[in-house]
């Protein structure tokens, strides 16, 4: 048996036995309601938030996102920068970063955390074919480690982003020669040097997390145990939320915010977030690539009547990718609501209507398949209304919703999304870091199109190839000038609006609810709600 495995058997049997409380901890449960995440490995995670959201309470990197939307250290005793030093260009235009280890960190099985973890994170990165993403990494030509405490990455050529690597670490005394069966098992229950320790995965029901008795915060964390209880759709989160079964629901919609806001036992948080609803658009399918079906297609989407009647005008309609952060454009728009419009453009590029009301060309029927997640009231809504106001201008949309780990899953497991079975998709989108270059080079590059060739790395969904938005953003990533970033980066913006590959429905808030007796959880739209699961307890 590899000491991977013995290691989790041993914190599973330990976790079966009772919560480990430490001497400062006001104990108790705290119960999620939560999708069942496809893994918990973080550098396989393409379901973001679903995924992230769990195996966060355990595992850490050396720096985080605030709820300002800015860089903060976590296991990094601070963030390097030109400022303080730590940050530096060298002659060969690339760049040297020094992060420097907080003191006595230990993985929760006791082993110390040190800058060779730090090196193998990397190395994992760049060798692991099932890395959902290597960007930023894949510019590193080295991570040296002068000694315990110190990291120095060497970068061939300079990354505007490097404050947000790292975000995640692994334990090279663990992971170093594992097979795939240590890893797989890794995967479902990953080990870390957070606030609590996975110890169960229980496929369809639960994730159990104890409480890391050797946590580096004294008394931290609070909570003896936390649970998250696989729900299959936003409904059943509210329900068992207003039944007192559950203590939280996560990342709800504005009309479940309005629901929930008028129980008595049940606080509402909200934030302002990053996150789009998008309607993306597959380019590589033969109606939903046709520029003019998109274009009509907006046209004929109603973003503010949807907001007024579906959200209660608690959001706006969105007209961009990036609505929010020190990167968003001040004027940028898509188009507004017009199908007479609409059906002109489809006139007058050859789509005509059928004998059942249905448009053509060449042969090609104008149908298409919408998908999303199943079990949300809200996206399923929608997509009714799309049903209806598109077949009006003579386009049929087809509703094929699937459960989210079959959605968001990986190209090994065969994720629609990765794998582009789709049509025209249903999903949230939206800057998921500290800096927007990670995450639209992860977007729109070329080689993010995930495909058997990159096994299926990187999250351009809509497959739009453009070597000009690769200069740009290739551009954008070698110059530290913010006002020169900002301006490249709504160039991109409004190039993809030019090309219609995406409708942007909304600005999507943060919305957690939770049961009176939870206490200490602070709103960070830009991270996932158990960023500061450590500072939690129950009254």
């Amino acid at each position: 048996m590899s000491r991977l495995l013995l290691t989790l058997l041993l914190a599973v049997t330990i976790g079966t036995c009772g919560p480990q409380r430490g001497p400062a901890g006001s104990g108790g449960t705290l119960v999620f309601a939560w999708q069942e995440p496809e893994t918990l490995h973080p550098f396989y995670s393409t379901g973001t938030q679903t995924n992230a959201l769990v195996y966060r309470v355990a595992v850490e990197g050396l720096v985080g996102v605030s709820p300002e939307g800015t860089p903060r250290p976590v296991l990094a005793t601070g963030i390097p920068s030109t400022a303080n030093g730590a940050a530096r260009l060298d002659d060969a235009g690339g760049m040297v970063v020094r992060w420097t280890i907080r003191d006595g960190v230990r993985w929760s099985d006791g082993a110390p955390l040190t800058s060779a973890d730090v090196r193998f994170t990397w190395r994992t990165v760049m060798s692991d074919p099932k890395v959902a993403t290597r960007e930023g990494y894949d510019r590193m030509a080295d991570v040296e480690t002068p000694d315990e405490r110190t990291v120095v990455v060497r970068y061939r050529s300079i990354d505007v982003a490097y404050a947000t690597r790292f975000d995640a670490l692994l334990p090279r005394h663990l992971l170093d020669g594992a097979d795939s069966a240590a890893i797989a098992a890794y995967a479902r229950a990953p080990l870390g040097t957070g606030p609590f320790r996975i110890t169960e995965f229980a496929s369809g029901d639960h994730v159990t997390a104890e409480r890391n008795a050797g946590y580096r915060v004294p008394g931290k964390p609070a909570l003896d145990r936390v649970i998250f209880r696989f729900v299959g759709s936003v409904d059943a989160a509210k329900a068992q939320l207003k039944a007192g079964e559950v203590d939280a629901a996560l990342s709800l919609g504005e009309p479940d915010a309005a629901d929930l806001e008028r129980e008595r036992d049940i606080s509402v948080l909200s934030a302002i977030s990053p996150a789009v609803e998008t309607l993306a658009f597959n380019l590589a399918q033969p109606v939903s690539g046709d520029i003019a079906i998109r274009r009509a297609l907006l046209l004929a989407t109603p973003k503010a009547g949807i907001v007024e009647k579906l959200l209660f005008g608690r959001t706006r309609p969105a007209a961009t990718e990036v609505p929010y952060g020190w990167a968003a454009p001040k004027a940028l728009a898509q188009e507004g609501y017009d199908p007479a419009r609409a059906r002109d453009v489809l006139e007058r590029t050859g789509w005509l209507a059928g004998a059942d009301g249905v448009r053509a060309k060449a042969g090609v029927r104008a149908s298409l398949r919408i998908v999303s997640t199943t079990g949300n009231r809200l996206r399923e809504q929608i997509e009714q209304v799309l049903v209806d106001e598109w077949r009006a201008i003579g386009v049929e949309a087809r509703i094929q919703n699937v459960p989210n780990a079959t959605l968001t899953g990986s190209w090994q497991s065969g994720g629609l999304r990765k794998r582009g079975e789709f049509d025209v998709l249903l999903a949230q989108t939206g800057i998921t870091g500290a800096d927007p270059q990670s995450y639209l080079a992860q977007r729109h590059r070329c080689e993010a199109i995930p495909r058997a060739e990159n096994n299926g790395a990187g999250s351009n969904y809509e497959r739009l190839c453009d070597p000009r938005i690769d200069a740009l953003l290739d551009e954008a990533g070698r110059t530290l000038d913010p006002e020169r970033r900002r301006a490249i980066y709504a160039d991109v913006l409004a190039t993809l609006n030019e090309r219609a590959v995406a409708i942007w429905l909304y600005e999507r808030g943060r919305y957690d609810a939770y049961r009176a007796r939870v206490q200490g959880y602070v709103a960070n739209g830009w991270d996932v709600a158990t960023w500061n699961v450590a500072e939690w307890s129950l009254r």
